[in-house]
């Protein structure tokens, strides 16, 4: 259940993308990443810096491309979430006595401070790998997009959702910047998703490892 609320936002942002838009996606993101920042408000008695941390950057960089029609400010916002959270999470085992992870779950679950950094580990680096192929798609998806603008009078702030590709000048052109586009939100969702349960499954299978030699 908590995977599903954190991730209520970017299914919301799939959706509307898919139904009316980029714009009207950030739009929407943005309204419910505030929802799950309060719900999160309510449930713990105080807000969760990662819900904050993640407000705080769609406001920045989904503002920047709301005004300037530009998507790729929310489109690298991803690559800097992750980023920030690997960093925060691979200093914390040099500040501090616990780690973060520690410091979230160690009420639950009782691992010797090593396990610990060793899990610290995989998640920060996990988080700069999921940073890396959003890099590489985003890269992809506004190369496409200048080609198609570079090569026709279409306006570079329109939405290309919007556009029927088979009245441009050069329509293989304007479906290779829509395809792109349409794969860095599917790997928004789908990736980021999968690459996030692919870490919690290789942190189950190492600490139930440690759990079972502790138990003999």
């Amino acid at each position: 259940m908590k995977l599903l609320f954190d991730f209520f936002p970017i299914v919301l942002f799939f959706v509307v993308y898919k139904t009316m838009g980029l714009y009207a996606a950030i739009y929407a993101m943005i309204g419910a990443t505030f929802v799950q920042m309060m719900v999160g408000r309510y449930q713990n008695g105080k807000f969760e810096n990662t819900h904050l941390i993640t407000f705080s950057l769609l406001i920045v960089l989904g503002g920047v491309t709301l005004a300037l029609k530009d998507p790729a400010f929310v489109m690298w916002k991803v690559s800097v979430l992750y980023v920030v959270f690997a960093v925060a999470l691979i200093a914390s085992i040099y500040i501090g006595k616990k780690t973060i992870l520690q410091r979230m779950m160690g009420k639950e679950l009782k691992l010797p401070d090593q396990v610990w950094v060793r899990i610290t580990w995989l998640w920060g680096l996990g988080f700069i790998g999921i940073s890396i192929v959003n890099a590489y798609f985003v890269k992809v998806a506004l190369a496409a997009r200048q080609m198609l603008f570079d090569n026709t009078s279409i306006d570079p702030k329109i939405e290309l959702t919007s556009i029927d590709c088979k009245t441009t000048a050069i329509e293989s052109l304007c479906n290779e910047a829509l395809t792109t586009e349409e794969n860095w939100v599917n790997f928004k969702l789908f990736g980021t998703m999968a690459l996030t349960i692919l870490l919690i499954v290789i942190t189950v299978i190492f600490i139930s490892k440690h759990i079972k030699n502790k138990e003999h």
